[in-house]
Order: structure tokens, then sequence, then C-alpha cells
């Protein structure tokens, strides 16, 4: 009888012990799950991914910020949440680490995610940026070509380069965390927006990169519109995509016009998709087109390599403003340091079309070469070659 007393004691023991630990995982879940929709005490919007990485957001901006601790000091992506609320932005981030801010990552260099930089540089913050960045008014440290590592310690981070929404569009894979930070190249609440960099093909091209990396549990940061995303949903933005593009490119070949394809009622249903169920105004729908026939569309007039490189050189405009034209994989590139960089297609052997503007932006070519005329969209500024 002593034993039989002796063992239901250990047995009670044991399930005691093993509800004890189920209640407080289950705690736990439950505790991640309300901080993934908490408002801190700075009245930003924050989603924790892991322990050591975040995702922050002013309700009242729409960029999403990412917050990652590492080891010894904090990294940032896109730190960006309006105009004059960077100290608000940096009083969240002390509530999750008093440890410094070494490094800020700019996913591109539009200023909804370049803004701050300065404010974090003069906190000692370094910038790190693809190296087209260059051809923006953006901040920037440390840039890369193709891709970058940075040890933080508890993270080893992966920065992956890809022409897409920009020319300086970047992937950021977290190894351990498991999630990849996307930029302006997945967004939850907008057209898919390609026009400025890699077109179609290259809009579905870092899609794909980012679908490689990680597993089926990696989580997707988009730029903005959800705080955190996964690769289901991913797959199927690149699907409606694929549709997206086929549509129009379709329908602009029937000969139809961007006001007749806005029209049109599967344009209008993934125009609804893109945009999280709100309805978009025709005007907005007709621009997006125009911009989307501006880059992958219009007709090229087919030139030899050696045609194209007579037009590489540096140009001067009489304001002194610098232009470079470069033959680079296969493209005429037209940038200046500080200001742009596009992709210029032929129109004819002197006339070249500026891929992704819209109203319509061009250069003419005159004096063998020599010099050139720029139509900006409002006046035509002459260069000449230095």
């Amino acid at each position: 009888m002593k034993y039989i007393k002796i063992f239901m004691l250990l047995i009670f023991t044991i399930l005691n012990s093993s509800c004890a630990k189920a209640a407080s995982k289950k705690d736990a879940n439950n505790t991640a799950h309300k901080e993934r929709t908490t408002i801190d005490q700075s009245g930003l919007t924050q989603q924790k991914i892991t322990n050591n990485l975040y995702v922050l957001k002013n309700p009242n901006y729409n960029t999403n910020v990412g917050v990652f601790i590492g080891k010894d000091a904090i990294l940032l992506i896109d730190p960006m949440t309006g105009n004059n609320n960077q100290k608000q932005l940096l009083n969240a981030i002390k509530q999750l680490s008093k440890k410094p801010i070494k490094y800020v990552i700019n996913t591109h260099h539009h200023m909804d995610h370049s803004g701050a930089n300065r404010f974090f540089k003069k906190l000692g913050a370094t910038i790190i940026s693809q190296e087209n960045a260059k051809y923006s008014n953006a901040l920037y440290d440390i840039t890369f070509k193709d891709s970058y590592s940075l040890d933080m310690g508890n993270e080893n981070i992966k920065l992956y380069h890809s022409t897409a929404h920009t020319f300086d569009d970047i992937l950021v894979y977290f190894e351990n965390n498991n999630a990849v930070f996307m930029g302006d190249t997945f967004m939850t609440n907008s057209f898919p927006h390609f026009y400025y960099g890699g077109g179609g093909l290259g809009h579905l091209n870092i899609i794909d990169k980012a679908l490689s990396l990680g597993n089926v549990h990696t989580v997707i940061i988009p730029a903005h519109g959800k705080l955190a995303s996964n690769k289901k949903e991913l797959s199927v933005y690149r699907e409606n995509s694929v549709q997206w593009i086929s549509s129009i490119k379709s329908l602009f070949n029937e000969g139809k016009t961007s006001e007749e394809i806005a029209e049109n009622v599967q344009i209008k249903k993934l125009s609804t998709i893109f945009n999280n169920g709100r309805n978009v105004s025709k005007q907005s729908i007709q621009r997006t087109i125009n911009k989307t026939i501006s880059v992958d569309l219009v007709v090229s007039k087919d030139l030899s390599e050696k045609t194209l490189k007579n037009y590489e050189g540096i140009y001067e405009y009489e304001n002194g403003q610098v232009d470079e034209i470069i033959y680079q994989n296969k493209k005429l590139l037209f940038r200046s340091k500080g200001k742009y960089i596009y992709e210029i297609t032929p129109l004819s052997e002197i006339k070249f079309h500026i891929k992704g503007q819209f109203p319509n932006k061009y250069l003419v070519f005159k004096n063998s070469g020599n010099e050139f005329e720029f139509f900006n969209g409002k006046k035509n500024l002459i260069a000449k070659r230095k």
C-alpha cells in the first residue's frame, strides 16, 4: 500500500509538471500573438517577428521599419516614419533595446525609405545601400554591387541586389531569424511598382529570389501595407502580377488605349486585389498602366552593339550638370550622380525612349552623337559631349 501511494504521488507530480509546462508554453504563444499587434508607448504599431527582430510603423505613415537587435548593436531597415518623426521612432527603438544603432540599410533610395538617413548617421550609424543609390539624392556610406554580408554576432545578414522597382533594390535576408525584407518589390496595399527599374521581368525575378530564400515558414516583410506576410501570400501576389502584366500586354497589342485598358473587367478586379480591397480611381489605374506600357511595351528599334556604344560618354549641360551614358549588360543607361538613373531604348538611330517614365521622356542625339537634346517631360535641355 505504501508503494502504491508513492507511485501515485510520482504520477501526480509528473502530470502536474507537464501541465504547468504546457500552460507556460500556451501563455508564451498568447503573449507573442498579442505582441504582434501592439502599439508601443511612442504610438507606433509594432509586430514582433522573433526575440531580436521587429517591424514598426507610424499609423500615419505607410513605411514598414525593420529593427534588428544584434549581440552588441542595432541594425535598422528603412527607418522612415514621416517627416519630423525621427525622435518618435528613436524612442520606440529604445523601448526595444538600449544598444547603439550601428547600421541603417535602405532597400532602395526613395525618400519614404531613406529620408531619415541623416538623422541616424548623426547618431553614429553607417548607411548601407546598393551602388546605384549614388544616382539619387539619398545619403549613403557603404555601397555594394551584387551581394553583401553583415555579421551582427547573433545573425549573419545577407543582402541581395536585383533591379526591379528601382536600379538599387535590395532584399535583406535574416537566415537565423528566417525573415526577408523586400522593400517596394512587395506591397500588400498597392499596385506592383516595377517601372522605375527592371520592368515586369525584373519584378518577377526579385520575387522568385525572395521565394528561394529560407523555407515554407519564412516571414516576408513588405514595404507597405501589412507589417508581415508569408510565402503563400507572396506567391499569390506573383500570380496576380503575371496576370496584370500579361493582360495589359494583350490589350495593348490589340490596339487598346490605356483609358480603354483601365475599363477592362480583369484589370479592375486586379486593381482592387492589389489595393487590399479598395476601389481605386480610373485615373490611378490608367496612370499605372501608362507607366507599365512605358517600361515594357514601347517598340524599340534593333541597333547593333557598336552603334549603341557610340553614344557612350560624358555629357555636360550649360548649367554645369554632367550626365553619363554607359553601355552595361547589353543596355544603355542614362545617369547623373545625385539625381537619376534610367534605361534608354532606341526608337530610331538617334531618338531614345526613357523607360518607365510617363509623360514620356526622351533623348535625341545630334551632331554625330556629340550632343543630345533631353526632353525631361517639361522642357528640352541640351548637353554636349565632353
